[in-house]
Formats: C-alpha cells, sequence, structure tokens
C-alpha cells in the first residue's frame, strides 16, 4: 500500500513537471528501485544503526497519537524532533526501514519539484540532483539527513535566491534541533560573507590581523578562546565515538599516536587548510576499506574537480559573483569545521553530502543565470546596433 501510494504522487509529479523529459522521469522512479536495493539486500538496517532507532521513534509517536513525550525520553530530542514529523508525513503506514525510507524519497522528490517550480532547474541542476551518489544513498536510508537537506534548501534559498536572510534564518530554524552545527555554519558563513562583501583594502588587513591574533594567541579573543574549546570537546566526542567509546582499546592504541589536539599558530593555520581539503576527498584512495569507501572516494575526487571547475567560469554580473562568494564562505565554512571534528569516514560523508548538493544546485543556477543575462545584454547591444545601422 505504501509503495503504490509513493508510485501514484510520483506519477502525477512527474507527469506535470516533466512532461517531455524521459530520461529524468526514469531517474525519479530509479530512486525508488534503490530502496529495495540497499536495507536488506546490501546491507542489514543495523549497519546504520540509527535507521531501526528512527523507525521505532516514529512508530512510537504515531501510535501514541502524535505524543512525542516517549520519543524524545528515549531517543533524544533530535531523534524525537524528527521523528514526528515523519510520524505526521502522509504515509499510509510506518511499519518497516522501507516505510520510512518512502517518507525520505516523497522528501527528496519534494525538494526536486521545488527546485523546478522555482526556476532553479536546468540540466546541469538537474542531473546533478538525481545522479549524485551521496544524495541518493542517504535518501534511501531511514535516517533525518534528507529532512535537514530540506531544510537546508529552503532556507538558503530565501537567504542566496531572495536575499530575505532574516526569513531564511527563520525556515532554517528546525536544523537548530536537526542538526545544530549545520545551522551554525549557515550563520557564520553569513557572518564571513558580509564581512568579504565590497572588501577593500582595511577591512582584508583587518581580517588578516584577527586571524594571526586568533591563530597564534587565541586566548587574548575571548570568542575565539570559546570557540576553540568547542571545538576542542567536539573533537573529542566524534574521536571517541569512532571507537565506540571503548576506552581499553583507545588506551591499548595510545591516543597521542591517534588524536592531534587544536594546535596554535602556523600549525593551526596548517590543519585549517588541510583539513579543509582533506574533508572534500576524504577517504583517499589508499584509506579504502569496503566498495562503499570506494565510491565515495571517486566522488570525492569527481566533486573536488568541479568545484575548481565551476569557480573557474567567468562571471560578469557583480551581483551573482557576490551570490558566489557567500556559496564559497560555505563550503569554505562548513568543510573546515567538518574537517576538523570528523574522524569517521562514514561520518564524513554524512556530514558533507547536504552542503555540496546546496553549493553546486545554487552554482549552477548562477552561472546559467549569469550566461542568459549576457545573452540579454548582447541582443539588446546587437538590437541597438542593427536599429542605428537602418536609421543610418
Amino acid at each position: 500500500i505504501n509503495l503504490q501510494f509513493v508510485v501514484v504522487v510520483s506519477f502525477l509529479a512527474v507527469a506535470y513537471y516533466l512532461k517531455s523529459e524521459p530520461l529524468k522521469v526514469f531517474l525519479v522512479f530509479a530512486h525508488i528501485l534503490v530502496i529495495f536495493l540497499l536495507n536488506d539486500v546490501l546491507f542489514s538496517p543495523s549497519y546504520f544503526g540509527d535507521q531501526l532507532r528512527q523507525v521505532d521513534a516514529a512508530k512510537t509517536i504515531r501510535g501514541d497519537f502524535f505524543s512525542t513525550a516517549a520519543a524524545y525520553k528515549e531517543h533524544g530530542p533530535k531523534m524525537g524532533f524528527a521523528s514526528f514529523i515523519y510520524s505526521v508525513m502522509p504515509l499510509p503506514f510506518i511499519n518497516s526501514v522501507q516505510s520510512l525510507v518512502m517518507i525520505n524519497f516523497l522528501i527528496f522528490l519534494t525538494i526536486f519539484l521545488f527546485i523546478k517550480k522555482n526556476g532553479l532547474s536546468g540540466n546541469a541542476v538537474d542531473y546533478f540532483y538525481l545522479l549524485f551518489p551521496s544524495l541518493l544513498l542517504y535518501s534511501s536510508l531511514a535516517l533525518r539527513d534528507t529532512l535537514v537537506l530540506f531544510v537546508m534548501m529552503i532556507g538558503l534559498y530565501m537567504i542566496l535566491i531572495k536575499e530575505k536572510y532574516l526569513l531564511g534564518l527563520l525556515l532554517s530554524s528546525p536544523l537548530i534541533l536537526l542538526k545544530f552545527q549545520n545551522y551554525f555554519m549557515i550563520i557564520a558563513a553569513i557572518i564571513l560573507f558580509f564581512y568579504l562583501k565590497n572588501a577593500g583594502r582595511l577591512r582584508y588587513g583587518t581580517l588578516v590581523l584577527f586571524v594571526i591574533v586568533g591563530a597564534f594567541i587565541p586566548e587574548k579573543i575571548p570568542v575565539v578562546a570559546q570557540l576553540f574549546e568547542r571545538l576542542e570537546t567536539w573533537r573529542l566526542a566524534l574521536f571517541y565515538d569512532q571507537y565506540m567509546y571503548n576506552w581499553t582499546y583507545i588506551k591499548e592504541m595510545n591516543i597521542d599516536a591517534l588524536y592531534e589536539p587544536l594546535g596554535t599558530g602556523l600549525f593551526l593555520l596548517y590543519q585549517i587548510i588541510k583539513n579543509f581539503i582533506y574533508m572534500l576527498l576524504k577517504p583517499l584512495i589508499w584509506e579504502i576499506d569496503n566498495p562503499f569507501q570506494l565510491i565515495q572516494s571517486l566522488e570525492n575526487i569527481i566533486v573536488f574537480g568541479m568545484i575548481i571547475w565551476v569557480n573557474c567560469q567567468k562571471v560578469v554580473n557583480d551581483k551573482i559573483r557576490q551570490k558566489i562568494i557567500f556559496l564559497n564562505c560555505l563550503i569554505f565554512v562548513s568543510m573546515t569545521i567538518n574537517g576538523l571534528v570528523v574522524f569517521n569516514f562514514g561520518s564524513a560523508v554524512r556530514y558533507k553530502f547536504p552542503f555540496i548538493v546546496v553549493y553546486f544546485v545554487f552554482f549552477f543556477y548562477l552561472l546559467r543565470s549569469d550566461r542568459l543575462i549576457l545573452n540579454q545584454v548582447k541582443s539588446a547591444w546587437s538590437a541597438e546596433e542593427g536599429l542605428r545601422t537602418v536609421n543610418a
């Protein structure tokens, strides 16, 4: 019944938005097929442990007539909030991992329809969205990452395209419960963007001075000192989580050899640059242990090359150029912070893929918009020249 419901909804959506694009229709329905090729086929649902807890929490909330108390108590506010959203979604039954994955597919489809309806769509955007392997994987699992992507897409659309920053932050506020660090990174990217926007020598000089002081003597700047302390706390927590808090194993492995604390001075700047690049590329080819990591590694190399390629494209419109600066601030902030605190390869892919998706969806749209504006200007010039010739 769930599958029939999802297929009918998908048919109605593609019939309206993809009437003459059969390949894109095929790719949309291929996502439905993938739902039944991952869990219980390629791997056990317990391989991604949060899936079973997420399903249990959503079933509990729907079974208690949408009361969240039990789910919040057992699973915590993040999973409880996400499960409440899943429980009110219009899917007939939630009785398995596949049920929740179908809800994620509907969210995935809703994002795609949002892209089409709001004029962001184009072949580059559509095919990237439909073919990006990490998005295909995580939208086909019973995890809250597709929900996080939906909130980020709506919020960043208002911030970047509509330039309604307060409304965008308000629409992004569910991230505070779903994934607080993503909300923090969006705010940090906005602050950095406004500082760099139309920056002259004085602003750049002040930023360089702030970076030098913050790197060499962070304790002298209260904000930087607190950020250092919080980052170190996150790093240690995720480091221990990678080893399942097995203190005996960690002690035997010698934590000093495994864990590199945040440094100061030039070493800190080295850590930032290294972890920014490493976050984009991890796992590297020689770090691969399984087929999933091989796919992720190859995907990372292609994505890294695409980031370089899109930033090498000529942009003539100043407003679009500034929006691209915001996107680069967002990718720099997100990859740097996640790169400093995330150690597990799987977690690294899971944490960065929403930022990669929104980055390319909006970047491809901006490049296409710039070319359309340039073509319109050229057409206007040609028309004006033709009129002058006729008059002459």
